[in-house]
């Protein structure tokens, strides 16, 4: 099954803002951190990708550990640039970048819903600004996070996936 495309243009409706209040709160982010976490890789598994806990979508995310040079896998939020996902590193607005993120540095080919892609950290400031731009109508809670890490000076990373076969035209 094609990994499921999240445009972040597509206007949300009720149920979606409810899901985001929710999610928003002191106890969403606890379901979120300490639950789903845990059980929407089953739940992507299970379904093929066509259920999700709620109405913001995500899947799994397998990359190649940065030192162990084993295999991890993470459930993760995304969108869609065009054919290109978009992740966001926000790590729920911690201090220090997603062991994920290291993980894709280090090791670029990665798996993301089952399909095969190359991973790259965005680097110019326009393409930046404007990705994270549209994350935050995928998911407003990146300004929360965004609040959070700005005391410790770390800026959340975002990453470009590009389908690998794509990426090997180039």
């Amino acid at each position: 099954m094609p990994l499921r495309y999240v445009d972040p243009h597509r206007p949300r409706g009720d149920r979606y803002h409810a899901s985001v209040r929710f999610g928003r709160s002191r106890i969403g982010q606890f379901v979120a951190r300490h639950i789903a976490r845990r059980t929407d890789p089953y739940l992507f598994r299970l379904t093929g990708g066509r259920i999700n806990m709620g109405p913001i979508i995500n899947a799994p995310l397998v990359s190649t550990g940065a030192k162990s040079g084993q295999r991890r896998q993470v459930q993760l939020t995304y969108f869609h640039d065009g054919r290109d996902v978009i992740l966001i590193a926000s790590n729920f607005g911690g201090s220090k970048h997603p062991q994920w993120y290291y993980n894709l540095k280090a090791n670029p080919d990665c798996e993301f819903g089952m399909e095969p892609f190359t991973a790259a950290e965005v680097t110019d400031t326009d393409e930046y600004e404007g990705l994270f731009a549209l994350a935050k109508k995928v998911y407003i809670g990146y300004d929360d996070y965004r609040d959070k890490t700005a005391p410790a000076g770390r800026q959340i990373p975002v990453f470009r996936l590009t389908p690998r076969q794509v990426a090997e035209r180039r």
